[in-house]
């Protein structure tokens, strides 16, 4: 009786430290710098080793965005900056969680400039960081992103690992390479999604980014209604965008044929920015910008035919630029209706891109039609 007691005793503290409600964090945290501030560390990540980072070729990594991740990881010491940090990922200047780094240089974080504050923050002395951080600013796509679970971030205790994801490749990419504040080495799995917020130094996909969308049309399909889309989805986000990047960047690229299929032209091309990835995984009805609820509206000429081709992508906009024939040839079977002539069309993508579900719309397509794969869903009405 008293050895089940003593093993009870013992394992105790056990079931108390990772347990948790649905409303709070799970964590595997570790105390930082006193009993109120907690580092957080994902179940999906681990101390590193020499021999760790050697099988993951990260010895050789971009250094200098590694040296600047090390000094965002120690300013996070700071509950001013980290507040900073939240509140800037909050403002969605791009529709995701993102920081361009060049925007905030000169941004105040308490009484200093955000660039001085990361320079003085540096172990091995100011101008070491006032030389990390001119050189990591050379990279005018240098970004600092909240990329999951922001909303559960408590900046007033949590300190997140800063992940360097500047060089990871979405294809090979195993292990990503991540900072405490107190300077140790972590490799984060690259595949799987953590379970608690990291801050992510990496490439801004959204560079090009519109908030504003403007409804120029020319004129509509035969039928005499709008085209569009109504709900849209990515039932396996992790597929086509890592938990790195935050949310996908949809883009949509349209075809269209003259009556006899004989000629093909380019009708639309437009982008589509889900707010967060469980909105991108869950899936999500469109905001409403006109009177009906759409993505865009597709812009027709009239010497068009009532068809048309629609072909989805999650873009990287990395890479050489490759080319995808969409091609109609007579005799091809849609919905039951037969169509004749033949006609070819290319469109572009980068090599980094991915090419999801495509479909040639025929007349007759029921509407409203779920379009989808297992990367994508999408509803087409008219």
């Amino acid at each position: 009786m008293k050895k089940l007691f003593k093993q009870l005793i013992f394992a105790l503290p056990i079931a108390v430290t990772f347990s948790c409600s649905n409303e709070s964090i799970e964590s595997n945290s570790s105390t930082a710098l006193n009993s109120n501030e907690i580092i957080l560390v994902p179940n999906t990540a681990k101390i590193s080793t020499e021999q760790s980072l050697r099988q993951n070729n990260l010895n050789d990594s971009n250094s200098d965005a590694d040296e600047f991740a090390k000094l965002i990881a120690s300013s996070l010491k700071d509950k001013e900056f980290r507040k900073f940090l939240k509140t800037e990922a909050n403002k969605k200047f791009d529709g995701d969680f993102d920081i361009l780094v060049s925007k905030i240089l000169d941004e105040s974080v308490g009484n200093q400039k955000f660039s001085e504050k990361i320079k003085n923050n540096s172990p091995n002395g100011y101008a070491y960081g006032r030389n990390i951080v001119e050189n990591a600013i050379k990279n005018p796509k240098l970004n600092i992103s909240i990329p999951m679970l922001i909303e559960k971030w408590d900046d007033t205790k949590q300190i997140p690992l800063v992940a360097m994801a500047v060089d990871a490749d979405e294809k090979t990419t195993k292990q990503i390479k991540a900072f405490d504040s107190n300077g140790k080495v972590y490799l984060i799995d690259a595949k799987n999604e953590p379970n608690l917020p990291v801050i992510v130094i990496n490439n801004n996909e959204r560079m090009n980014y519109q908030n504003d969308k403007k409804n120029n049309l020319k004129s509509l399909r035969t039928s005499g209604n709008y085209e569009k889309i109504t709900w849209l989805q990515c039932p396996n986000l992790s597929e086509i965008e890592s938990w790195w990047y935050g949310a996908p960047e949809i883009r949509f690229d349209g075809v269209v044929y003259n009556d006899n299929f004989s000629a093909a032209y380019q009708a639309f091309s437009n982008m589509e920015y889900p707010n967060n990835r469980n909105q991108a995984s869950n899936g999500y009805t469109l905001e409403i910008w006109t009177q009906v609820q759409n993505l865009f509206i597709w812009n027709f000429d009239g010497n068009h035919g009532p068809d048309y081709y629609i072909q989805a992508w999650e873009i990287d906009d990395d890479g050489t630029t490759q080319t995808f024939q969409v091609n109609v040839t007579a005799g091809t079977k849609v919905k039951d209706n037969t169509v004749s002539g033949g006609a070819s069309f290319n469109l572009t993508y980068k090599a980094q891109d991915k090419r999801l579900k495509g479909e040639l719309i025929h007349y007759t397509h029921p509407t409203p039609s779920t379009i989808g794969d297992g990367s994508i869903q999408f509803v087409l009405e008219n």
